[in-house]
């Protein structure tokens, strides 16, 4: 799950009783999604997020779920996710304000810092800066809080951006470079993340006029792009688009116009920068005044004071399209048009150097200082260390001996207790030893009245469902809490009921164990099963994955079925 979310975080960015309540207002979960997990749920929406409709049914089905079962970090999913798909910036940010209040003091990995990069990106497309930057330093604090390497290199990406804008290359290069190391590290080129971070390299090369480099991340970016299943072809064109930049630069005037008008249609589209569109017609303005096509160069520089009038963009690219349109009407020695462009011009200016002065100081004080501090701290306690060599080796060597000490002490411990299961699990008459102290507590007597449900019925549904059990109809995976209810001749909640009093389990978990309790006796009779793969074992009594079937054998008996079948091999030879 983790994998999907970062893909999809990538390309959403790309007094909360109150807020709760609002959260699915009437919605009721549909009957075909009852009794699916969250991870069903969550499987079935990433197969369709792109359609609005369908996704918010899914989505509003897995956060209805989890606020039933009053999973909280499950509820800040859903309320992320939905998010994405609210287009009212009110009922967008109070979604994702649910999701941050639900999971703020929770110390989980993903939950807020993932929120606030949702609030943060969005700010980002808003060119609300200050905001989108507020927004991925909180992201960055909850992810050191919860130890979180992947948000913390996220935070620091998204904090790398705002650098770009601010002009400062060195500083954004510095910053790119040291998450592109953790994503190689770790293994994670496959992703929209990494494409992303290779993309801002490209960049930022380019405005350094370092043409080489960027052409080198530029051709990896294309290549990636056409391997990455999700949005690569908006992808590939970013990429043809900044090589269309490193033609300019090399005076490739020809070339550049093809890659940029190339790339056009899908920028003026782009979801991971609003910027991408002004920027384009910056430079095919500048492509047309060197080749000497001066009022078609001034159309461009047009478009884009149309563009910031209507967005309010506010960006160094702006600003040179101002300065050219100046020039242009200076050369043409019209005073009129030249002294209508330096007055917006100065305007923007003022505008310019404000909102870029408040940006530069809150990064000084906030991010780049305290990293600083930080840096220092780790060489300080570097050297101080230097001076104490022989002692760490000392302390070392005792740690490792005692570590490995307890681990045979455990890894002997945890073989008598496996082997003592075992035993338990395949004892003739299928009985286990209970302790004084692990035997459980004498239950009040509960009647059919007491659930509210009459006995009659209560006894014809205990009926079936032992029928249900001799006939192994729990041995199919498509089984649910409705198709079962349709079944027997009931309803959800009835069934659900008497299995949670009379069975003492839930509904997966009965099925569960009747599933494990299937298997254990199938394994133990017929050699030729324990052959099989344990995930074609896990489908055979219903499971659809292997990890879910080892996890409910573990959590029945204490064992992995691996394990049961070693033992049992062993057993008889």
């Amino acid at each position: 799950m983790k994998r999907r979310i970062h893909r999809l975080l990538i390309l959403l960015f790309l007094s909360t009783i109150g807020v709760y309540a609002q959260g699915t207002g009437g919605f009721k979960i549909p009957d075909s999604l009852q009794g699916k997990s969250f991870e069903e749920l969550y499987g079935l929406y990433t197969t369709v997020y792109q359609d609005t409709t369908k996704s918010l049914i899914y989505l509003n089905s897995y956060l209805q779920k989890s606020k039933f079962e009053d999973e909280k970090i499950n509820m800040a999913r859903g309320y992320s996710l939905i998010s994405s798909y609210k287009e009212k910036e009110q009922i967008k940010l109070q979604y994702l304000d649910s999701a941050i209040a639900i999971s703020k003091n929770l110390d989980n990995p993903y939950f807020p810092s993932l929120s606030y990069s949702f609030k943060g990106g969005y700010y980002y497309l808003k060119l609300n800066f200050k905001e989108a930057l507020k927004n991925f330093f909180l992201s960055l604090e909850a992810a050191k809080k919860s130890n979180s390497d992947y948000y913390v290199y996220a935070a620091k990406n998204n904090i790398a951006l705002i650098k770009s804008k601010l002009g400062k290359y060195d500083e954004a290069l510095l910053g790119y470079k040291e998450c592109l190391q953790y994503y190689n590290e770790t293994k994670i080129k496959d992703t929209l993340s990494y494409l992303f971070l290779t993309l801002r390299i490209s960049e930022v090369y380019s405005k350094k006029k370092m043409l080489d480099s960027s052409a080198y991340y530029a051709k990896e970016g294309m290549r990636l792009s056409k391997m990455t299943s999700i949005d690569s072809e908006n992808f590939y064109y970013h990429f043809v688009f900044n090589e269309g930049i490193n033609h300019f630069y090399r005076n490739s005037y020809s070339e550049a116009s093809d890659n940029i008008n190339m790339a056009l249609p899908f920028l003026s589209s782009s979801k991971i920068d609003n910027n991408y569109i002004v920027n384009a017609y910056l430079y095919l303005g500048k492509i047309n005044d060197e080749t000497d096509k001066k009022d078609e160069a001034k159309k461009y520089y047009q478009k884009i004071d149309s563009v910031y009038q209507s967005s309010g963009i506010v960006s160094s690219e702006v600003r040179d399209a101002y300065n050219a349109l100046v020039q242009h009407y200076k050369y043409k020695k019209d005073t009129k048009n030249q002294l209508l462009y330096i007055e917006k011009l100065l305007q923007f200016d003022s505008i310019l150097q404000q909102d870029y002065k408040e940006l530069n100081d809150i990064l000084v004080k906030q991010y780049d200082t305290p990293e600083l501090l930080a840096e220092k701290e780790r060489l300080v306690q570097a050297a101080t260390s230097k001076n104490s060599t022989y002692s760490t080796y000392i302390i070392v060597l005792i740690v490792s001996v005692l570590l490995f000490v307890g681990l045979f002490a455990y890894q002997y411990y945890r073989r008598s207790l496996y082997q003592k299961r075992f035993e338990v699990l395949t004892r003739k008459d299928g009985t286990e030893v209970i302790t004084k102290e692990e035997r459980p507590k004498e239950k009040e007597i509960t009647t059919a009245e007491d659930i509210g449900i009459s006995s009659a019925i209560v006894e014809e549904v205990l009926s079936k469902l032992q029928d249900f059990e001799d006939k192994k109809g729990f041995a199919s995976a498509k089984i649910t809490l409705t198709q079962l209810s349709s079944t027997l001749g009931t309803n959800n909640k009835y069934l659900s009921k008497i299995i949670n009093v009379y069975k003492e389990k839930s509904f997966s978990q009965y099925i569960n164990d009747l599933r494990i309790d299937y298997i254990v006796e199938r394994l133990q009779e017929d050699k030729k099963l324990r052959n099989y793969t344990i995930k074609a074992i896990a489908r055979e009594t219903g499971f659809n994955t292997a990890e879910v079937f080892s996890k409910a054998f573990y959590g029945k008996h204490g064992i992995y079925p691996s394990y049961f079948i070693k033992k049992l091999e062993k057993l008889e030879n």
